[in-house]
C-alpha cells in the first residue's frame, strides 16, 4: 500500500515538474521592440529606437540597445490577462509628451509591472484631479520574440 502511494505521489510530482517546464519554455526570455518615442524606464531616460528586452532572473530585466545594456529595471509585480488576443507587448503611461514604461508582457498570459518612478508620480500629482487629463493615456507597442 505504501509503495502505491509513493508511486502516485512521484507520478503527480513528475507531471507537475513537466507542466512547469512547459510553461517556462513557452515564455520567451528575450524580445525585440521598436519604440517611436523617448521614454523613461524606472530611473533611466531612453531615446526612441530599437531595443531588446531580456529577463535576467526573478523580476530583473535588461533593456539593451545596439547590444549594450542601457537600463536594468525591476518589475516586481506579476500581472495576468485573460485577453489572448492582446499578445506580447510593452505598455506605457503617457502624460502629455512624456512616456513611462509601465508593463512588460513577455507572454500573452503573464506580464510584469513596474512601480511608478518618482518623476511619474510627481507628474501624475500635478495634473488637475477630476479631469480626463489627470489619468494617463495607455499606449501599447507589440514586441517581436527572438
Amino acid at each position: 500500500m505504501k509503495i502505491q502511494i509513493m508511486r502516485s505521489i512521484a507520478i503527480v510530482g513528475l507531471f507537475f515538474m513537466l507542466a512547469i517546464a512547459s510553461v517556462s519554455a513557452q515564455t520567451p526570455s528575450s524580445v525585440e521592440v521598436s519604440i517611436p518615442f523617448d521614454f523613461s524606464a524606472g530611473t533611466a531616460k531612453l531615446k526612441a529606437g530599437d531595443y531588446s528586452i531580456k529577463r535576467l532572473s526573478g523580476n530583473a530585466l535588461a533593456i539593451r540597445r545596439d547590444g549594450k545594456t542601457t537600463a536594468l529595471i525591476n518589475a516586481p509585480l506579476t500581472i495576468g490577462s485573460r485577453d489572448s488576443k492582446a499578445g506580447e507587448r510593452l505598455v506605457f503611461n503617457r502624460y502629455g509628451a512624456q512616456y513611462f514604461l509601465s508593463q512588460i508582457w513577455l507572454s500573452v498570459d503573464n506580464g510584469q509591472q513596474l512601480f511608478p518612478s518618482s518623476l511619474e508620480t510627481r507628474i501624475a500629482r500635478e495634473r488637475k484631479p477630476g479631469h480626463n487629463k489627470s489619468l494617463p493615456q495607455r499606449v501599447e507597442i507589440a514586441v517581436r520574440t527572438k
